[in-house]
């Protein structure tokens, strides 16, 4: 019962937890409106946010190493809540963006300490044990999207931001309450991971820059496409928040598929097939194809992107088992929160000189910088690990 009970806490705690990190992106065509931006302005809003989250991440996962993880993810969730409902109350954009700021510093407690939390209390089937786990990221996010494309016709951003924003208040106060609950798992089913010395520390660098390339290009795509879906193909705000949920459908459906492929052929295959497969459909999104067509290339972009999430986690374990396990996650989630941060504002500054189409093509090139740079690491790590090392 009571692991049962840590299940759902963490299950749903990645769920409140992901949605504060697309819901910008959401609502970024109405910004842009509300501020009078241009692309890069909008671009730097989501840089600073996702910077606070990128400095921090590091910070407060070394530090869930020595302190209460689930008071620590608690605090976080109610500090990112509070200052995006805070956010709506002010019209300044400096302001705006100072609330912001805040919120993504308690957005950064929740990865890098859920990560360490399950990777101490799993011995076996961790591809399907993350898998599950990043399915229900997904699931928030897609029915965030969707609820989304109906508030759009009812009602302003600022009620939107709010309502988005109180399932974190409520998560964070079941983990201040009920957060013991992580602490209880059966004897079997806890394990102390050591060091295998199987790798050295420039096989995690190489990881960690696969890691930045790969986001560099999907995440700038991904945060772009409602403004991309409204200004260049010409839809409603609606209608283009219904098809960038089409991401996140396809992440809940590939994810727990993904992990188990991960029991079975090993983590590193399954990163590599995916980050070759999403690079041509990311550069397909950019060639002003009818709606129903970039629907049907957003599908298997969203499963790449959330689908490799199993493989990356147990890989960031693994490569940084000599490490605290919250100080490697918290590389891990600093390296995408960077990722992240300087994704959209290159994107925007990009954007307002060649336009949003051929941007999102020129952004598949990182994405094959990462499956060249993963190819590589691959290849030389094989006769040490042999199939399943890694």
């Amino acid at each position: 019962m009571k692991k049962k009970g840590s299940n759902l806490l963490r299950n749903v705690g990645h769920g409140a937890n992901d949605l504060y990190w697309f819901i910008l992106p959401s609502l970024l065509p109405v910004i842009l409106e509300q501020y009078e931006l241009k692309y890069i302005g909008a671009g730097g809003i989501l840089a600073a946010y996702l910077g606070a989250i990128a400095v921090f991440s590091f910070v407060l996962g070394k530090t869930s190493d020595s302190v209460s993880r689930q008071r620590l993810m608690g605090f976080g969730f109610i500090i990112a809540s509070g200052f995006f409902i805070l956010s709506t109350a002010v019209d300044n954009i400096a302001v705006f963006v100072s609330c912001v700021l805040v919120a993504g510093i308690g957005v950064s407690s929740f990865h890098p300490a859920i990560y360490a939390s399950i990777d101490e209390h799993t011995t076996r089937d961790h591809g399907m044990v993350y898998g599950m786990f990043e399915f229900w990221g997904s699931v928030a996010v897609f029915g965030m999207f969707v609820l989304h494309g109906f508030l759009f016709r009812e009602i302003g951003w600022k009620p939107i931001l709010i309502l988005t924003s109180i399932p974190g208040l409520v998560v964070g106060s079941l983990y201040i309450r009920y957060g013991a609950l992580f602490n209880s798992s059966d004897p079997e089913q806890t394990s102390e991971q050591k060091p295998s010395g199987e790798f050295s520390m420039i096989h995690f660098v190489l990881f960690l820059l696969v890691i930045s390339f790969r986001f560099l290009g999907l995440i700038a795509v991904i945060n772009f496409t409602p403004t991309y879906l409204v200004r260049e193909i010409g839809v409603s705000k609606s209608i283009a928040s219904w098809a960038t949920g089409v991401y996140f459908l396809g992440g809940l459906v590939f994810t727990p598929i993904a992990g188990k492929l991960c029991d079975r052929w090993g983590p590193f295959q399954v990163l590599l097939i995916t980050t070759g497969l999403v690079t041509p459909f990311i550069f397909l999104v950019g060639t002003s194809s009818p709606l129903w067509a970039l629907i049907l290339y957003l599908l298997p972009i969203g499963a790449c992107y959330y689908g490799v999430g199993p493989a990356t986690d147990i890989l960031i374990a693994r490569l940084g088992s000599g490490m605290g396990k919250g100080e490697a996650f918290g590389y891990m989630v600093a390296v995408i929160s960077v990722a992240f941060s300087l994704s959209p504002l290159i994107f925007g500054a990009v954007a307002d000189r060649i336009g949003l189409t051929a941007t999102i093509r020129l952004f598949s090139l990182p994405l094959l910088a990462s499956f060249i740079v993963l190819l590589f690491l691959w290849i030389i790590q094989r006769p040490a690990g042999g199939r399943n090392a890694a």
